[in-house]
């Protein structure tokens, strides 16, 4: 029969295992490779570097505008007698020649555009938001029978002085949705 170990044995037995446990542990880093424990740098910063501010990476901003016009409305005609679906002349010379230009430049670039008579106080934003509660009620009506209640916003592109395309923008890429060559959607004073 084997004979019980007391407490006590028990206890020594425990801590001469733990004392050759820790002497084995010194050999391996012994035979370990000294490493410097220095920090090496290539160079050292200077207090004069500052981070640069970051732009928000959720803007438009710096993207590049992209088009498309499978959301055009071009069914009908106008209170004011104006076809709803544009002329394959006006779409090659104006429509998609402007929109081709256009989507070249970043959405920062379109909206720093200006037009407007040569002294800065009568300058104005060339292509701009508009809300869909200012222009004319038969597009408000004509904007929610086709589906496109849920944007409050259109984008309006202006080309020449009365000619403008009306849109909306998702993200970076403007939706065609209509093209209003005498400038009737939005009326001003002077049209």
């Amino acid at each position: 029969m084997e004979k019980k170990l007391t407490p006590k044995q028990k206890r020594l037995f425990r801590e001469e295992v733990k004392q050759l446990q820790d002497e084995n542990k010194k050999v391996r880093l012994l035979e370990r490779p000294e490493f410097s424990k220095k920090v090496r740098i290539a160079y050292s910063p200077t207090d004069q570097k500052r981070p640069k501010q970051q732009q928000n990476p959720d803007s438009i901003m710096q993207m590049q505008m992209e088009w498309c016009e499978n959301s055009a409305d071009l069914d009908g005609t106008w209170s004011w007698g104006q076809n709803r679906q544009w002329t394959i002349q006006d779409y090659d010379e104006c429509i998609k020649y402007n929109l081709e230009q256009l989507s070249k430049l970043t959405w920062s670039q379109i909206y720093e555009q200006q037009t407007g008579g040569l002294r800065k106080r009568k300058r104005h934003r060339k292509h701009r938001d508009i809300e869909i509660a200012v222009i004319c009620n038969e597009a408000i009506q004509r904007w929610n029978e086709i589906g496109l209640e849920e944007y409050d916003m259109a984008f309006r592109f202006r080309f020449s002085n009365l000619q403008r395309l009306w849109g909306y923008k998702i993200v970076h890429k403007f939706k065609v949705v209509w093209w209003d060559p005498e400038h009737r959607i939005y009326p001003t004073e002077k049209h």
